[in-house]
């Protein structure tokens, strides 16, 4: 392996040091440079991802130890580096993406009193996940797993002056380490199953081990439980949108490029250890999620919401084809739902910036692809690729998954994901119809964005149109590349012809994207007056189901009860009172016995004759 690939997370990391201590005194300068060392690191995965295409197949990997970091008995974990085709797309996904997003945040934060710092936070939040998907082991991988989750926390709270933007940082960082925690605790029993958390050790011999399927069903729900947090799915989704709060390139790197996506991830490279069990619970949490938030994307006005909401619904299906057993195609969902929903949060944060800054409501905007015309064309690229129509990269990428459910048997799956697939077309062509179509609603007097902020939107356009050349079928280029870590995909089964799969795919996604011109393009329905008819079911869709509002009235008023009474009953009452009595009880104690010190011979003499004769006494009792 060439020396530079450690180059890789290094250079985010230097960048983060130096913007954390100079970034001040750069001035504009801290951002490029940020943009800088993650493009360098692009660059260098990419020379990486050509020297390993040129490896065999069987053997196409390579490794890198710095050190053995712990040693304990025959455990060993090392600071290691593990370059497959699964980590190498991952690479690339994040400092490609990670790369453009830092040149576009140079314009969006541009006059924000703390520029350097930014851009040390998201420096530091790449570097952190570069770490994760290059460990060859789960510790390491788990320290870049809460390193992802600290930055998520720094990031989303940065403008912290907002009491909404400081409760939403901490919403997300213990909501996920709730899937954290049981993630680490599915990581002690692999140790005590395997003895190793190195993924040569444990993936390799996983199936061979003679663990119980029971066993590994709950190591792997467990692992599985992290990813649930961390990727939003049901029900740890709801640090997910309140995540908006934090500035628009954040939420773009978070949705897109990091955070997010490692649960996905993890599901991928652990694959060997889900039981068919665990793959159904994946499955269905996956197919859930997918549902649930295309539906309450349709409640939201709130744009950055919305494109919350979609990309747990999204990240939905990947977990949707990870459950099924396709990891190549939920791998290839991810490659191009980086380029599209990234696209799309950038395309927000433009509308933000032409419209002030802040103004995220839909309802008083609208009209702008016409005030707007760059933003707007770019925004329907990303669009047209989320609904999943051709020749967009959704379609090639969405529609695989969809089939390959039919194909293997899940008619009852394929019909839900077909359900999740009219909304997500719905919701996202609603999202462009009041934000870019019909009249402007809005008091304010919307301007195009700078180069700065378009030019990274319009490569990303670029791949959001042909990323699908990538998956032109299930036996593409990015499947064949990525089977040496993922396996080959299994052949479906007899189920419908694809040709009509496909027809019903389009056919579904054309329908949704209908039904949102009908009521929010075309101007034939007056879609508030709709609203206000149908509002009890507005506002459940607005309110995510009341999943949140359940948590907030039932669940935390029991916990913190639980937590008094943790606190005050049983830590200060019994283990402190338990502590503090036995003190006191000592201090009486010697209160008392110090009475007998004297100081006076009679009164020791006196004392000991008793003693004497008490003795005597005894002893004569017991003859």
């Amino acid at each position: 392996m060439p020396a530079t690939i450690w180059l890789i997370p290094l250079l985010p990391l230097a960048g983060a040091l130096v913007n954390l201590f100079f970034g001040k005194r750069l001035g504009r300068y801290a951002g490029w440079l940020a943009s800088a060392t993650v493009g360098l690191a692009f660059a260098i995965s990419l020379g990486a991802f050509f020297a390993l295409i040129r490896l065999p197949e069987e053997g196409r990997e390579l490794t890198a130890t710095a050190y053995e970091w712990i040693t304990s008995g025959s455990f060993h974990v090392a600071i290691e580096i593990l370059i497959d085709p699964l980590s190498m797309t991952m690479l690339l996904v994040v400092t490609g993406v990670g790369f453009l997003i830092h040149v576009y945040s140079n314009g969006y934060m541009k006059g924000d009193p703390r520029f350097g710092r930014f851009f040390a936070y998201m420096n530091l939040f790449v570097f952190f996940m570069l770490v994760l998907v290059m460990a060859d082991n789960y510790v390491l991988m788990y320290v870049g797993w809460e390193g992802v989750g600290l930055c998520s926390y720094l990031l989303i709270g940065f403008w912290f002056e907002k009491k909404a933007a400081s409760h939403a940082a901490k919403k997300a960082f213990i909501v996920t380490r709730i899937g954290d925690t049981l993630m680490l605790i599915g990581l002690a029993l692999m140790v005590f199953q395997f003895g190793s958390l190195a993924f040569g050790d444990v993936l390799t011999v996983a199936g061979v081990s003679g663990v119980s399927e029971g066993t590994m069903t709950v190591i792997a729900v467990l692992l599985f439980c992290g990813a649930i947090g961390k990727s939003a799915q049901l029900p740890l989704h709801v640090w997910l949108p309140d995540a908006m709060e934090g500035p628009t390139p954040v939420s773009a790197l978070i949705h897109a490029a990091t955070m997010v996506t490692a649960g996905v991830y993890l599901v991928v490279r652990s694959h060997a250890l889900f039981s068919p069990t665990a793959m159904t619970v994946v499955a269905v949490i996956g197919l859930a999620s997918a549902l649930y938030g295309a539906l309450a994307s349709v409640g939201q006005d709130d744009i950055k919401r919305a494109l919350a909401y979609s990309t747990m619904s999204q990240l939905g299906y990947m977990f949707f084809a990870a459950g099924l057993g396709a990891y190549s195609l939920a791998i290839a969902l991810l490659v191009v739902h980086a380029f599209y929903k990234s696209l799309m949060f950038l395309g927000s944060g433009s509308v933000m910036h032409g419209l002030g800054g802040h103004e995220t409501d839909m309802r008083v905007m609208g009209g702008l692809r016409k005030l707007m015309p760059a933003t707007g064309g770019m925004f329907v690229i990303g669009a047209w690729a989320l609904s999943g129509l051709p020749p967009m990269s959704g379609f090639f990428a969405k529609d695989p998954i969809i089939s390959y459910a039919n194909g293997t048997g899940h008619v009852l799956m394929w019909i839900l994901a077909i359900a999740a697939a009219f909304f997500s077309a719905l919701y996202i062509s609603r999202i462009l119809f009041l934000t870019f179509f019909g009249a402007y609603r809005g008091d304010k007097h919307p301007h195009e964005s700078p180069k700065v902020m378009l030019i990274p939107m319009g490569v990303l356009a670029v791949g959001a149109a042909f990323g699908g050349l990538l998956t032109l079928s299930i036996n593409g280029a990015i499947e064949h590349f990525l089977e040496p870590a993922t396996g080959a995909l299994h052949e479906a089964g007899e189920g419908l012809p694809e040709p009509l799969l496909i027809a019903i795919s389009i056919v579904v996604a054309l329908a949704g994207v209908a039904t949102a011109w009908l009521i929010w393009g075309s101007g034939r329905v007056d879609w508030v007056a709709l609203r206000e008819r149908n509002l009890p079911t507005h506002e459940m869709l607005a309110h995510g189901f009341y999943v949140d509002d359940a948590y907030a009235n039932l669940l935390v008023p029991t916990l913190l009860a639980g937590s008094r009474f943790l606190s005050s009953g049983i830590d200060s009452g019994l283990v402190d009172g338990a502590v503090n009595g036995l003190g006191r009880l000592t201090e009486r104690t010697g209160g008392l016995m110090r009475h007998l010190q004297t100081g006076i011979v009679r009164t020791y003499a006196l004392a000991i004759l008793v003693g004497v004769a008490a003795l005597l006494l005894i002893l004569e009792v017991m003859r």
